[in-house]
């Protein structure tokens, strides 16, 4: 598994280099920085960064989270408290669930932490795969991003093992959605096409589909659509 953590609009250098130490110490390179406030080169954030200041110098700098997603196989936004918002229709996993979802896999995952200040948008929720939340306190839930990242990124380490199993692409994943989503438009009794497509598409992201079960949908999926074809024109 490559864990690849990505701060949208991050507004604090201390921070920043708080969460490239962490990810340098459970073991991880990537740190992806979506339009940042805060400068991540300045003397405060190398300062917080300690050893792990190659990390900052080598981030990567995004103008917009689909950018950034776009480079990553599966995606997993963190939240402090779980949104009820019938917008997102997919439950919160704890840190550890998501460790053992992508246990053995050679998956890019994408880490997506909000704002200091406001988190992350019910829109960018929606965007990434899996929403991930840490249990805590109902007194004082919001925990500190460094201290989120050291959380999840402890997890994800503590679930990497020798076995890898190759994960299908962001790719290979659209691939199996649009044929879905277009042979939901040729069936009549379908009524709300676009909401089956979205649940579908949910279904495809919640767990690591593997290269070998995205073929194998794609190509049964493919050959329906051709049989579907051919009956609409002898009809």
């Amino acid at each position: 598994m490559r864990a690849i953590v990505v701060l949208v609009e991050p507004e604090y250098e201390e921070n920043i280099g708080l969460i490239a130490r962490v990810t340098k110490n459970f073991g991880f390179e990537d740190l992806w920085l979506v339009n940042p406030k805060a400068n991540h080169l300045s003397d405060k954030a190398i300062s917080r960064a300690m050893h792990a200041s190659e990390l900052l110098k080598n981030a990567r700098i995004f103008s917009s989270l689909e950018e950034a997603l776009s480079r990553a196989d599966f995606s997993a936004a963190t939240t402090a408290i779980a949104s009820r918002d019938k917008n997102i229709e997919r439950n919160a996993i704890t840190p550890k669930e998501l460790a053992e979802n992508f246990k053995g896999t050679d998956a890019k995952l994408a880490i997506v932490f909000g704002r200091e200040s406001r988190g992350l948008t019910n829109t960018e929720l929606a965007k990434c795969d899996f929403i991930v939340n840490i249990p805590s306190s109902r007194e004082y839930r919001t925990l500190n991003v460094s201290h989120a990242a050291a959380i999840i990124l402890y997890e994800l380490f503590m679930a990497s093992g020798s076995r890898t199993i190759a994960v299908a692409d962001q790719k290979t994943k659209e691939t199996v959605v649009k044929l879905f989503e277009t042979l939901a438009k040729r069936l009549k009794n379908i009524r709300n096409k676009k909401a089956t497509t979205a649940s579908f598409k949910h279904l495809v992201s919640r767990a690591p589909i593997t290269k070998r079960e995205a073929n194998a949908v794609i190509a049964v999926l493919s050959e329906l659509e051709k049989e579907l074809k051919h009956t609409s024109k002898r009809k």
